[in-house]
């Protein structure tokens, strides 16, 4: 594939290769947006109206504060479009999760609510170097990094200097999240293609990007090939050490494939401490007596 020139994605925060400048700050929700039934988009800004640095594809640690007290999440920046660099606002596309503590204080919370935010962190990041082909492979809300990331490979995209592949996963296309941002742009780019893939959608009226099964089932037919390509994957668990697995097969290495797993907690549970009864007291000072 020819290049006119090489590109590099660069920003003016980044210290150097694998490190970055982070931060701490506070935010407050300023909006909340629903992508689908269980999927909502929450945007946060820092409280010093400071532009949020980060490259595209790293993550934030959030600290929120519920009637328990504080707990911490980490969550992948969505920004993307203008929004991508520059600006004071975090997004965050977040999905309900039954029993999770963060789902039962994010779904039922209104607008203005605050939160500590630190980072930013990971290495889910377009490469220093551009491969032949750049797969990014996502299920669920594992689509957040990859938006910043196609917003910034689009000047790559319009002069034709990596083909870029994104294989994503949902169980339904009520969960196809960004279905109209990600169809303009493959209908804007020759060198970008999109393959959709349903789990539990019967597809009777099948488009050209649309598949059914899983995203695992797609690899095999790209050919994959360690000399040229390179594989950013995010999402669910399983679906991430499937792929590697079978990239492994096709002779990949660990540092061609960079992988970032959301695991989706269930504390919802806090332990409280119980005060002693009248009679609980009496007993332990009678027991105290016996070692006295």
């Amino acid at each position: 594939m020819g290049r006119d020139a090489p590109f590099s994605w660069h920003n003016p925060y980044r210290l150097g290769s694998g490190y970055f400048v982070t931060e701490k700050f506070e935010v407050r929700l300023k909006r909340i947006h629903r992508l689908s039934e269980s999927t909502l988009d929450f945007r946060f800004d820092r409280n010093d109206d400071k532009p949020v640095l980060f490259e595209p594809g790293q993550f934030f640690r959030f600290v929120f504060t519920d009637a328990a007290g504080d707990f911490e999440r980490s969550y992948s920046l969505c920004n993307y479009g203008k929004d991508v660099s520059g600006s004071s606002c975090l997004d965050l596309v977040i999905s309900f999760v039954e029993g999770g503590r963060a789902s039962q204080y994010l779904f039922h919370c209104q607008e203005g609510i605050t939160a500590t935010v630190s980072g930013p962190f990971g290495r889910l990041l377009i490469p220093e170097t551009l491969p032949g082909r750049l797969f990014l492979v996502a299920t669920s809300v594992g689509i957040a990094p990859f938006m910043p990331i196609l917003t910034a490979l689009s000047p790559a995209l319009q002069r034709k200097e990596v083909e870029v592949i994104l294989l994503f996963g949902a169980r339904s296309r009520d969960e196809f999240l960004y279905r109209e941002e990600l169809l303009a742009i493959q209908q804007r780019y020759d060198y970008f293609t999109l393959v959709m893939c349903y789990s539990r959608e019967v597809l009777t009226d099948q488009q050209p990007h649309e598949r059914r099964g899983y995203v695992t089932d797609q690899l095999g037919s790209f050919s994959p090939n360690p000399d040229s390509d390179h594989f950013l994957l995010c999402g669910n668990p399983q679906m991430i050490d499937d792929c590697f697995g079978l990239l492994r097969e096709f002779g990949f290495k660990a540092k061609q494939v960079v992988r970032e797993k959301y695991v989706f907690a269930k504390e919802t549970k806090v332990k409280v401490k119980k005060k002693l009864t009248k009679e609980q007291k009496e007993l332990i000072v009678e027991k105290m007596k016996k070692f006295q």
